[in-house]
Protein backbone atom coordinates (compact mmCIF):
# COMPACT_ATOMS: atom_id res chain seq x y z
CA UNK A 1 0.00 0.00 0.00
CA UNK A 2 2.76 2.62 0.69
CA UNK A 3 3.65 2.07 -3.00
CA UNK A 4 0.37 2.67 -4.22
CA UNK A 5 0.47 5.80 -1.93
CA UNK A 6 3.51 7.12 -3.60
CA UNK A 7 1.59 7.26 -6.36
CA UNK A 8 3.01 4.24 -8.26
CA UNK A 9 0.75 2.14 -10.11
CA UNK A 10 -0.49 -1.36 -9.11
CA UNK A 11 1.71 -3.40 -11.54
CA UNK A 12 4.76 -1.59 -10.14
CA UNK A 13 3.60 -1.44 -6.72
CA UNK A 14 3.11 -5.69 -6.75
CA UNK A 15 6.29 -5.57 -8.07
CA UNK A 16 8.07 -4.06 -5.85
CA UNK A 17 5.73 -5.95 -2.76
CA UNK A 18 6.73 -9.04 -4.02
CA UNK A 19 2.90 -10.11 -5.08
CA UNK A 20 0.99 -10.15 -8.12
CA UNK A 21 -0.94 -6.71 -9.51
CA UNK A 22 -3.99 -9.18 -9.12
CA UNK A 23 -3.35 -9.40 -5.71
CA UNK A 24 -2.49 -5.97 -5.24
CA UNK A 25 -6.32 -5.30 -6.97
CA UNK A 26 -7.70 -7.65 -4.23
CA UNK A 27 -5.88 -6.24 -1.50
CA UNK A 28 -6.62 -2.89 -2.48
CA UNK A 29 -10.42 -3.55 -2.92
CA UNK A 30 -10.62 -5.50 0.50
CA UNK A 31 -8.75 -2.60 2.55
CA UNK A 32 -7.25 -5.64 3.95
CA UNK A 33 -5.73 -8.89 3.74
CA UNK A 34 -6.90 -10.41 7.16
CA UNK A 35 -10.13 -12.31 7.11
CA UNK A 36 -12.98 -10.19 9.18
CA UNK A 37 -13.77 -12.32 12.25
CA UNK A 38 -17.11 -14.03 12.42
CA UNK A 39 -19.60 -14.14 15.29
CA UNK A 40 -21.29 -16.84 15.24
CA UNK A 41 -20.69 -20.35 16.64
CA UNK A 42 -18.88 -22.61 14.20
CA UNK A 43 -19.93 -25.98 16.37
CA UNK A 44 -21.39 -26.63 19.45
CA UNK A 45 -19.44 -25.15 23.00
CA UNK A 46 -17.94 -29.27 24.40
CA UNK A 47 -17.86 -27.66 27.83
CA UNK A 48 -21.05 -25.92 28.22
CA UNK A 49 -22.90 -28.32 30.23
CA UNK A 50 -19.42 -28.84 32.58
CA UNK A 51 -18.22 -24.90 33.01
CA UNK A 52 -19.97 -23.25 35.31
CA UNK A 53 -20.64 -26.11 37.54
CA UNK A 54 -17.31 -27.79 37.87
CA UNK A 55 -14.69 -25.85 36.02
CA UNK A 56 -15.29 -22.57 36.96
CA UNK A 57 -15.70 -23.48 41.11
CA UNK A 58 -12.33 -25.37 40.94
CA UNK A 59 -10.44 -22.17 39.04
CA UNK A 60 -11.86 -19.79 41.54
CA UNK A 61 -10.18 -22.19 44.32
CA UNK A 62 -7.09 -22.50 42.10
CA UNK A 63 -6.47 -20.14 39.57
CA UNK A 64 -3.38 -21.95 38.64
CA UNK A 65 -4.67 -24.46 37.04
CA UNK A 66 -3.79 -25.68 33.95
CA UNK A 67 -6.32 -26.87 30.83
CA UNK A 68 -4.53 -29.93 30.93
CA UNK A 69 -5.24 -30.41 34.52
CA UNK A 70 -8.64 -29.38 34.31
CA UNK A 71 -8.83 -31.52 30.84
CA UNK A 72 -7.69 -34.77 32.76
CA UNK A 73 -10.44 -33.80 35.28
CA UNK A 74 -13.12 -34.29 33.05
CA UNK A 75 -11.81 -37.40 31.43
CA UNK A 76 -11.93 -38.78 35.35
CA UNK A 77 -15.06 -37.11 36.33
CA UNK A 78 -17.08 -37.69 33.20
CA UNK A 79 -15.23 -41.30 31.28
CA UNK A 80 -18.59 -41.90 29.79
CA UNK A 81 -18.24 -38.68 27.60
CA UNK A 82 -15.45 -38.86 24.62
CA UNK A 83 -13.12 -36.08 25.02
CA UNK A 84 -10.75 -37.25 21.91
CA UNK A 85 -12.74 -36.02 19.29
CA UNK A 86 -12.42 -32.44 21.04
CA UNK A 87 -8.33 -32.55 20.75
CA UNK A 88 -6.69 -30.54 17.59
CA UNK A 89 -5.62 -32.38 14.81
CA UNK A 90 -2.67 -31.77 12.81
Amino acid sequence: MKYRQAGLNQTVSGAKSGISSRSGRRIEEQGSTAKKPHHWRTREDPFAQVWESELVPLLEQEPTLTGLTLWEHLEESHPQRSLKKHLPTN
